[in-house]
């Protein structure tokens, strides 16, 4: 194994969550000021933030990586655009991506169980903001991954586990201190994060399997069911009743995985089952 390429990796992958943390910071300090050279009380101004949330944080995610992606073009490095990218990277999903997510999403319910929140419907922008905020939170940490794996791996692949371990590791760091978890979504945070490091192939970047997920699972989840980890339930036309633990959050998840996996020959084995009686 290569460690070099592997601490390159943690490093710039580190400093594109610094930078992105860094970036939240200042923005919320600048819409901050300017609500209190108006004369805002603090009440206003954090319901601005609150409300505003999601645009702040793609906002950061998104000069982030563009500033990685100049940094790289000044070291000189050969990088795809995101065209070039697309076309090598995005192909049909994988049955996998389809089977696990709408299996974990069908397991967190049933078990959760769903509540309507009717007085929520009327806030449309609110739960298109949190399907987008989702796709992008998530979509955009596995486009940064994809340019560091061609600009740094082309020779050699670091320990995929080690390097998923150390994805998860900084993203779960970045996240709360840009996000604070009032609703207690972590589990589910690092459950989706996880699960896309899976999914998205021996280089993490199989795209095709990360939108899939993000579209199945994750978005639909946090912006019509209330898993949202910035808003919560506070604008989701419904919320499930009770936020599941780690130890059902994964048992969903091996369950989910396990399904995929096993699914041909537990069909199999019905079918003998069947024909035996």
């Amino acid at each position: 194994m290569n460690q070099g390429n592997l601490f390159k990796n943690i490093r710039y992958y580190g400093a594109y969550q610094l930078l992105y943390v860094v970036l939240v910071v200042i923005l919320c300090s600048v819409g901050a000021f300017f609500h209190f050279l108006l004369d805002h009380e603090i009440s206003i101004v954090e319901a601005w933030l609150h409300n505003n949330s999601w645009e702040i944080l793609i906002a950061s995610k998104l000069i982030s990586l563009y500033l990685l992606n100049k940094w790289f073009s000044m070291r000189l490095y050969q990088l795809k655009s995101i065209r070039e990218l697309v076309k090598e990277l995005v192909s049909r999903p994988s049955p996998e991506a389809i089977v696990v997510p709408v299996f974990m999403t069908l397991g967190y319910l049933s078990i959760a169980k769903v509540a309507l929140v009717p007085q929520n419907l009327g806030y449309w922008y609110y739960h298109f903001a949190s399907l987008i905020g989702l796709f992008l939170f998530f979509g955009v940490e596995f486009v940064v991954i994809a340019y560091l794996d061609d600009v740094l791996n082309q020779k050699e692949k670091p320990n995929r586990l080690i390097l998923g371990l150390a994805f998860t590791g900084i993203f779960v760091a970045a996240y709360r201190m840009s996000v604070p978890d009032y609703y207690g979504l972590l589990p589910f945070v690092i459950l989706s994060f996880s699960s896309l490091l899976y999914l998205s192939g021996n280089s993490f970047n199989s795209w095709s399997n990360v939108v899939c997920f993000l579209l199945l699972f994750v978005a639909p989840m946090g912006a019509i069911f209330g898993l949202d980890p910035v808003w919560g339930h506070d604008f989701s036309p419904a919320r499930v009743e009770s936020k599941l633990g780690v130890p059902f959050l994964a048992a969903i998840w091996v369950i989910s995985f396990s399904y995929y996996k096993y699914r041909l020959r537990l069909v199999e084995y019905g079918r003998k089952l069947f024909t035996l009686r």
